[in-house]
């Protein structure tokens, strides 16, 4: 008979320390100091084990279990562990010794559960099975960029020229991926004339708590194989899902439940903004949002052909609404310093009522009654929270007769449900990453993720004050012109996007 496992555990190796939740929730046993009676864990029954025994010393042995995802690893956790001590195993509800943990949360669950999502994580994987060669991706963005991309044949490559793409990429039987705005100019007809294919990254809609700009990674991306969802210029993925999709009922209620919760955790892209104190707005006028943008973003200078500037854009919205109170909101990265499009005070107050800077969008749109907008993701948030919304450009989310749509060529040919858009643009289109676990995950699974991280971080993550902001838009200021020379020796053109080939909606 094996003798009772101890109270007390001790780690021996950095495994079994990267793993002690998972080993005391199995266990019921704690992590503590060497004592007397402490069983020592060891990670597999090797020389470790074999030197302790013959020291008289207790020894629990962990080791993989048999449900494994390709993502599992010591320190993000492994979906199954099996142990033993004094060679019997211990505990495990299904198998003896073997135990069962949700891959994400490293909580422990029964067998069936934990084989569902791993095989979920496993068809994520496969559905990698071209090497992924990215190009010019910056250092702070590819430990997540990785973990979206790496499959059967392999972890990214990457490289900083299309010739070294196009090589790596041929040499592999790869796809060539690179960022939407930051593609060598040569990149697509490199691709083409070498039979590689070829898709453009970017943020989703649901990012991260904090700035791009501040090198915050995101938690979202989509992959586009056809052009990228800011760009009319030609068809993207996003609208091709939107334009010919199915959406069947299960779908629609699954994107209805994920609108609701966004709403009711009041989420966004960035999760950034100082909550909205009660001011002097008017009770009884309609207010009116106008969320700046940046204005040499290719969404702007592509997808807005009659009104394209910050200034236009207030100019417009106050001529339509000549009433109403008018609200102008800064875009972070301009509020910040970082890019272009920002007005003077002054002629900002000459069409708006108030400015303002630093405040949550989330908090505005509960406030407001309408979205006067370019092509800003702020329209799309402000319709998820039934808002009425007018488009003087073409973003993704115009056009299928959920907004007021003010820029020619706009139509889609097809009218869409408010919860179909959500399921197109939320579930279909994007991927997702588990930003604590690095593991590929659902949407509903990032929320939660977003909702820790912001109830987390104190008030000076969520905006950023005076000093903060000074240093850096410095640092941007000194590094941005270097950084502009070494994308200029790549062939990246300034702002870059896909190229016209094909007409569309982005």
């Amino acid at each position: 008979m094996r003798p009772p496992l101890p109270a007390s555990l001790f780690a021996v190796g950095p495994t079994v320390r990267l793993l002690r939740a998972e080993i005391e929730a199995a266990t019921g046993s704690r992590f503590g100091a060497l004592g007397l009676a402490s069983a020592a864990v060891v990670w597999g029954d090797g020389a470790a084990a074999r030197m302790l025994r013959l020291a008289g010393r207790p020894v629990l042995v962990v080791a993989p279990g048999p449900l494994l995802s390709p993502y599992d690893q010591a320190a993000t956790g492994f979906s199954s562990l099996t142990l033993t001590f004094a060679g019997a195993p211990v505990g495990g509800r299904e198998a003896p010794g073997v135990h069962h943990f949700d891959p994400w949360t490293r909580a422990p669950i029964d067998r069936e559960d934990c084989a569902e999502r791993v095989a979920w994580l496993r068809a994520r994987f496969s559905e990698n099975a071209r090497r992924a060669v990215y190009v010019g991706i910056s250092r702070w963005k590819r430990p997540a960029l990785d973990a979206f991309a790496v499959g059967p044949a392999g972890a990214p490559i990457h490289t900083m020229t299309t010739a070294d793409a196009v090589a790596a990429a041929k040499r592999h039987d790869g796809q060539v991926l690179a960022w939407a705005t930051r593609a060598p100019e040569a990149l697509e007809s490199a691709c083409a004339a070498a039979g590689l294919p070829l898709a453009r990254v970017e943020d989703g809609f649901l990012r991260s708590v904090g700035l791009g700009a501040s090198l915050q990674p995101g938690a979202s991306i989509v992959v586009d194989d056809r052009g990228i969802y800011y760009d009319p210029r030609r068809e993207s993925r996003l609208s091709r899902i939107l334009a010919e999709a199915e959406f069947p009922h299960a779908l629609v209620a699954r994107a209805k439940a994920l609108r609701e919760t966004i709403v009711a955790r009041r989420l966004s892209k960035y999760n950034v903004g100082l909550a909205v104190a009660a001011g002097d707005w008017p009770a009884g006028r309609r207010i009116v949002l106008v969320p700046g943008q940046v204005e040499d973003d290719a969404s702007v200078r592509y997808g807005s052909p009659n009104v394209r500037s910050n200034r236009a854009l207030l100019q417009a919205a106050r001529a339509r609404n000549p009433d109403a109170f008018l609200l102008y909101k800064p875009h972070p990265d301009v509020e910040a310093g970082f890019r272009p499009g920002a007005i003077p005070e002054a002629e900002a107050m000459a069409l708006a009522d108030r400015i303002v800077s630093g405040l949550s969008i989330v908090d505005l749109l509960d406030r407001v009654h309408h979205v006067e907008t370019m092509t800003s993701l702020a329209g799309f948030e402000a319709l998820i929270r039934g808002l009425s919304v007018a488009t003087h450009g073409r973003p993704f989310y115009a056009g299928w007769g959920l907004t007021e749509d003010l820029a020619p060529g706009t139509d889609r040919g097809r009218t869409l449900a408010l919860d179909e858009l959500v399921a197109g643009a939320l579930i279909l289109y994007p991927r997702y990453l588990d930003p604590v676990a690095m593991k590929p995950c659902g949407p509903e699974q990032l929320l939660d993720r977003l909702s820790a991280a912001r109830a987390a971080a104190p008030p000076s993550a969520l905006a950023l004050g005076r000093l903060g902001g000074a240093l850096m838009r410095t640092r941007y200021r000194l590094l941005n012109p270097i950084v502009r020379a070494l994308r200029a020796r790549r062939g990246v053109a300034s702002g870059g996007a896909s190229n016209p080939d094909k007409p569309g909606h982005g």
